[in-house]
């Protein structure tokens, strides 16, 4: 039985999630495309180029990287994946606090091959009482 959108989809940002955690740029070279636009938590926007190369040169490391829910939507050759996660994330070396943020992402289907076109975070930051 063939594979559906969302399931296929939901592959693809597993496989990220592993990508992140092990900096695997060759994973995340086939998963981003060349024009994806990639939003950080803190408004920071870089683009694929920028990102793979932070990657490789270990500007910053997961050792934590957990989707807490995703909602994956398709239209047609497009999904958009709606959710949250946490994480615990390394910057040149230096531990910081677990992370809690809400993501958008979407993706394209460019022949049978889902890719990345733009990622968003938003954290989530406590209230206090």
């Amino acid at each position: 039985m063939p594979q559906s959108a969302a399931d296929a989809v939901a592959a693809v940002e597993q496989r990220r999630i592993d990508a992140l955690i092990a900096s695997d740029i060759n994973a995340l070279d086939e998963i981003i495309d060349e024009h994806c636009t990639h939003i950080e938590s803190n408004g920071t926007s870089r683009t694929k180029a920028a990102f793979l190369e932070d990657v490789a040169k270990r500007e910053f490391s997961f050792d934590l990287f957990e989707i807490e829910e995703n909602h994956i939507r398709i239209f047609g050759d497009t999904a958009v994946v709606a959710g949250t996660y946490r994480n615990i994330v390394q910057v040149r070396g230096q531990a910081n606090p677990v992370k809690h943020a809400r993501h958008l992402r979407i993706y394209v289907n460019c022949g049978g091959r889902w890719k990345l076109v733009a990622h968003q975070a938003t954290e989530i930051v406590r209230r206090s009482n």
